[in-house]
């Protein structure tokens, strides 16, 4: 039973070691997600912009239509001014025409806040256009960091598990599938020293009689609090 609890012992170090290295990779990927939303959240006020700008864009369209229409019945009216035989019709139709100009400045002063707000929106896109230029670029380094320190993990873990292949015909079957078990349900650690009569899993305090029986080494003890395998460490 002692050399069962040795050869459990190194194998425990090796599993230790494996747990917190794919721990470690697990959480890998999830290191890169503030950079994607970066990304992502410059794409969205990207697109927000360029939609303002269309907006716009049709707005502007429309107002010069209107204006090109107005003007039009600006030049028809002023050549009815003359064709008229009252002075009444005259005063009626120069009215209409001075009305149509105004409404004209009007709008001409409403086209040129709207060039100046464009011209205001393009620079915001630019700007962002540069922004979003960055962020891409951030989360492609983050992306280069990641598969690379990935890739460094997992060469430390092939040779871990080369050194666990070695380590594991040690173990009897039976001792092997119990531990691997209470390995997969106590995240990676199934057996556990007893320090001062204390688990060293769940540093729950331990019967007496259970202390002596991890002293004898005679069989397998297990923790009755949290199930792990107890040891007497060396010394």
């Amino acid at each position: 039973m002692a050399d069962q609890l040795e050869a459990l012992q190194h194998l425990q170090q090796v599993d230790g070691q494996l747990y917190q290295l794919r721990l470690a990779k697990g959480q890998k990927p999830g290191e890169l997600e503030a950079a994607r939303q970066a990304v992502a959240a410059q794409e969205a006020r990207l697109k927000a912009l360029e939609e303002q700008v269309k907006a716009l864009q049709l707005q502007q369209k429309d107002r010069e239509g209107e204006l090109q229409t107005r003007e039009g019945s600006i030049k028809k009216l002023q050549g009815q001014l003359f064709q008229v035989k009252t002075n009444k019709e005259y005063s009626t139709m120069q009215h209409e025409i001075d009305t149509l100009k105004a409404d004209n400045s009007l709008l001409e002063e409403d086209m040129l806040r709207a060039f100046d707000s464009m011209d205001s929106v393009s620079r915001q896109h630019k700007e962002e256009a540069q922004r979003a230029a960055e962020a891409t670029r951030h989360l492609q380094q983050e992306t280069v960091r990641v598969e690379g320190e990935v890739a460094a993990l997992d060469a430390q873990i092939t040779t871990l598990e080369r050194q666990r292949h070695a380590i594991a015909p040690d173990v009897p079957a039976q001792t092997l599938e119990l531990y691997e078990r209470i390995l997969a349900l106590r995240d990676g650690l199934a057996l556990v020293p007893v320090i001062n009569e204390i688990c060293g899993g769940c540093h729950r305090r331990l019967p007496p009689q259970v202390v002596n029986e991890v002293y004898l080494k005679a069989g397998l003890v297990m923790c009755e609090t949290c199930n792990r395998i107890l040891y007497q460490p060396a010394g």
